[in-house]
């Protein structure tokens, strides 16, 4: 049986602690390649070996291996580990979530989920010597939203009590998984994969300047303007446990992740 076309297949690795893919019709080779030389040759051609980490503004790991892209001229791109090579017919390929911030032109092209696992598909063309410039940050505290009593849900994060209206609540996922997004603001923790959809996922603790923990034990889908977004919880309070009303920060969902 012929293969499939390189296109439809997908070479997975990671670098800087995230999995990351390439189409198979942009590796020429695969090297073994330790070391850090800013240098390699490759069957005899000199090319640049450029750290995929560190293009992507992630803490440099030591790399073992290089791939050699068909670009012209070839670049060496090294990664940390290979994690495979995937059938992309096996496979669910997203567009990323239109709120997701990333810099521009975004070095992603796509998201591959395999088997519960997420990689970015890499825009070989962005990456350079350089570290690609961090997206900006340009979320911020929109007005406050009239209370709705008896139509909201109650939830808090870093000590802040915030509300949405019942009519936006689209899930309340437990424990969920987020997949960091390299260059992306302190405010996008990430991308949620859930119910085969997905999100960008946002920490509301950052965006009011507060000092956010670690990722919550929880995280609410919410309707921001016909598109849902995903925002954490440190735990979701019951009928009993509302505070007094002015302690309640009740954002305008929609201008809050209108960018």
């Amino acid at each position: 049986m012929d293969s499939l076309p390189a296109q439809r297949q997908a070479l997975l690795f990671e670098a800087g602690g995230v999995r990351l893919a390439l189409r198979l019709s942009h590796v020429r080779k695969i090297v073994a390649a330790p070391g850090d030389e800013a240098e390699l040759s490759v069957d005899g051609l000199a090319m640049a070996a450029l750290p995929v980490a560190v293009a992507l503004g992630r803490p440099f790991r030591p790399c073992a291996f290089a791939v050699v892209t068909e670009s012209s001229p070839p670049t060496a791109l090294r990664v940390e580990r290979l994690l495979g090579i995937l059938d992309l017919e096996a496979a669910e390929v997203f567009q990323l979530p239109a709120r997701s911030l990333l810099p521009q032109p975004p070095p992603f092209l796509a998201a591959i989920v395999a088997r519960g696992e997420l990689s970015l598909e890499l825009s070989p063309e962005a990456l350079g010597w350089a570290a690609v410039n961090p997206a900006a940050e340009p979320l911020a505290p929109p007005p406050e939203a009239p209370p709705a009593p008896g139509r909201e849900l109650l939830f808090e994060r870093a000590g802040q009590v915030y509300a949405v209206p019942l009519p936006l609540l689209v899930q309340v996922v437990e424990q969920p998984r987020v997949h960091p997004v390299p260059l992306t603001p302190p405010v996008h923790l990430g991308l949620l994969y859930q119910g085969r959809a997905l999100h960008a996922a946002f920490d509301l603790a950052a965006i009011y300047g507060d000092a956010p923990p670690a990722a919550g034990p929880a995280a609410l889908l919410v309707d921001a303007g016909g598109l849902a977004v995903a925002v954490f919880a440190d735990r979701v309070l019951g009928a009993t446990e509302a505070p007094r009303d002015a302690a309640v920060r009740r954002p305008t969902w929609d201008a809050l992740f209108a960018t």
